[in-house]
């Protein structure tokens, strides 16, 4: 079998969910020949060894103002518009004409762009669209606690989104993260498939003996993470610091923002860039956290805490994508979060509980061997209802 995935970032490394989730496509495909098209790395990076062949597409650049421009003028979303081209288009239909793959893959809205040159080009070729999150309810979410123009920014972009992730959803199989985003995209009406995102295996913790750790770790640019790591360090942490005076906060992950670069100076705050390797943190830590209340999809940072045996702490809108609710401690209000985190903080039995419950969830749901399956049934369902 030959698959073409369209994806709108080159995936390696996978400092982002959606680069992570093209990596799982790729390597739950791996006995097949697969062909990926995406923008170049912005920084040099390059795929590890293996027989993936790939061609990319114009990155985010110049041509990028004329495409947000086409975009809103059609009544797309503006993301849409940033990756997509003429060349990109032309790259896309010579694939499908030249390399006549079985089966193609357009990974979220923002590619929707290549799905239309799919469908021009060869009509019958079956084709999934992985919306990976629900990108209108992503900016529902962000419009709720926006003011002024950003607000009415986002709600412009949701709705947009909305008619565009429809017009996909109804033109091809479907796959999403989460049952949450599959039902904010409608699929309910479409027969569809939920393909969840896996967890990264890392070295296991004993919460029993582990330092006095929180670690918020992940996309540390990413615009919700950021949003929470400030109301956190505000709101959470000086009362936490209260009840346990030798706990220490660590926000490691990719791309720090500036203002998250800034909470270093905290009293009981460190914050590490673009780490290589994840595990060490998690190995350390006592107890997780995920205080996202905006966003979509399924946190990686849970999923990795979970694989971990790390416990987690998370906010109702952050544990409302998982299969399994009770892998993760719920902390509705600020005193919840408080007591959560000063429970798992000081009693190692609780923790290890919890983590016990967080690990038997991700073996069930999110393992990588799980998701590889859940994968290529897809492409098999897509391929024979095509048929």
């Amino acid at each position: 079998m030959k698959l073409l995935l369209v994806s709108s970032r080159f995936p390696w490394p996978p400092w982002r969910g959606n680069q992570l989730r093209t990596i799982q496509w790729l390597d739950a495909l791996a006995d097949h020949d697969r062909l990926l098209i995406c923008p170049p790395p912005d920084d040099g990076a390059s795929p590890p060894g293996g027989d993936c062949e790939i061609r990319f597409v114009p990155g985010v650049g110049v041509a990028s103002a004329i495409g947000v421009g086409a975009a809103v003028f059609a009544g797309r979303p503006a993301q849409e518009g940033l990756y997509a081209s003429a060349a990109g288009k032309e790259i896309v239909a010579e694939a499908v004409r030249q390399w006549r793959p079985d089966v193609a893959v357009v990974q979220m809205v923002r590619s929707g762009w290549a799905a239309d040159a799919i469908r021009q080009t060869d009509p019958g070729l079956p084709m999934i669209f992985d919306a990976i999150d629900c990108m209108a309810l992503h900016y529902r979410k962000a419009a709720a606690s926006a003011g002024g123009l950003i607000r009415s920014a986002y709600r412009w972009e949701a709705e947009r989104c909305r008619r565009r992730e429809s017009e996909l959803v109804a033109t091809a199989f479907s796959t999403a993260v989460s049952g949450r985003d599959l039902e904010a995209l409608g699929a309910g009406a479409h027969g569809m498939v939920v393909a969840v995102a896996a967890g990264v295996e890392v070295a296991h913790a004993d919460p029993s003996s582990t330092e006095p750790i929180v670690l918020l770790s992940g996309n540390l640019g990413y615009r919700p993470t950021v949003r929470s790591a400030l109301w956190f360090t505000d709101r959470i942490w000086p009362k936490l610091r209260d009840r346990a005076p030798e706990a220490r906060l660590i926000l490691a992950g990719a791309r720090p923002a500036a203002a998250v670069h800034r909470l270093a100076s905290e009293p009981g705050i460190e914050v590490f860039s673009d780490v290589d390797d994840l595990g060490t943190f998690l190995a350390r830590a006592r107890v997780a956290i995920a205080p996202m209340a905006s966003g979509s999809g399924v946190p990686i940072k849970i999923l990795e805490a979970l694989a971990a045996g790390v416990p987690v702490v998370a906010d109702p809108w952050s544990a409302d994508g998982l299969e399994d609710p009770s892998a993760v401690m719920v902390a509705e209000t600020e005193a919840g979060w408080v007591e959560n985190l000063a429970r798992l903080l000081d009693d190692p039995l609780e923790a290890r509980q919890q983590a016990t419950r967080g690990t038997g969830a991700w073996r069930e749901f999110y393992a990588p061997e799980r998701v590889a399956a859940q994968i290529r049934g897809a492409v098999d369902l897509a391929i024979s209802r095509s048929r």
